[in-house]
């Protein structure tokens, strides 16, 4: 059974979402705070982490970005209602996707499903095919999911490196919001848009800025394209 690690000090959200998560066949584990998860985190091996970002103590953002340099697992953070900032502030330290509370729970089961199916989808690729992209000293290779800027080792989320691996797919063509939702997120909800964003932002911050130039081109109100800069 597909294991899931749910993170939150709310005992009716815990309960709740375990009874929810059980009853669609997911095993999951439960913890109340960021050190009880990280534990859990090494004892569990989980396939995708649920994570509340208010916690008692080290809070989710912190939590998310002290482990996200090692583990490449889903993380679908649980935010406070219309708290855009911590949508964004979650986004911008890792987080693949997020929820607000109070959440319907088919609409967490469906982005449970959507998470766990791309990560499938994605290792079913890998399997017997090597591939690899290059553009201006920066290199992706699917086969090792590795990212190299001038030959020096980056680090990229898991939806990260599948949205620069399906621009680098399609390179040099202009890839529609839609189309990046359908092939990245694996479905489409009105949030995207800003976490879009907020992936691209974060990929420009690792790739273009030590890079010296943009190749990560936007073309408004549709879309992106990467290609090497325009003269």
């Amino acid at each position: 059974m597909t294991k899931i690690l749910v993170i939150d000090d709310d005992r009716y959200i815990q309960q709740s979402v375990k009874e929810l998560l059980e009853s669609n066949r997911f095993e999951v584990e439960l913890a109340s705070t960021a050190e009880e998860g990280f534990i859990k985190l090494f004892d569990v091996m989980p396939s995708l982490m649920i994570l509340d970002i208010h916690l008692p103590g080290e809070d989710g953002v912190s939590f998310c970005r002290r482990i996200r340099s090692k583990h490449k697992l889903p993380i679908l953070m649980l935010t406070s209602k219309n708290e855009v900032f911590d949508k964004v502030l979650g986004l911008e330290v890792g987080a693949d996707d997020y929820l607000t509370k109070p959440f319907d729970p088919r609409e967490l089961l469906a982005r449970v499903r959507a998470l766990l199916r791309r990560e499938d989808e994605y290792q079913v690729e890998e399997v017997g095919k090597e591939e690899s992209f290059e553009l201006d000293g920066l290199e992706l290779d699917s086969d090792r999911w590795q990212v190299k800027l001038n030959g020096e080792q980056i680090e990229l989320t898991a939806t990260e490196f599948r949205l620069l691996e399906y621009m680098f797919k399609n390179i040099g063509r202009v890839l529609s919001r839609d189309q990046i939702f359908d092939q990245v997120w694996g479905y489409d909800e009105s949030f995207n848009q800003n976490s879009l964003e907020v992936i691209v932002y974060r990929l420009r911050q690792k790739i273009e800025k030590p890079l010296g130039r943009r190749i990560i081109h936007t073309v408004r109100g549709y879309g992106y394209r990467l290609d090497r800069e325009s003269v």
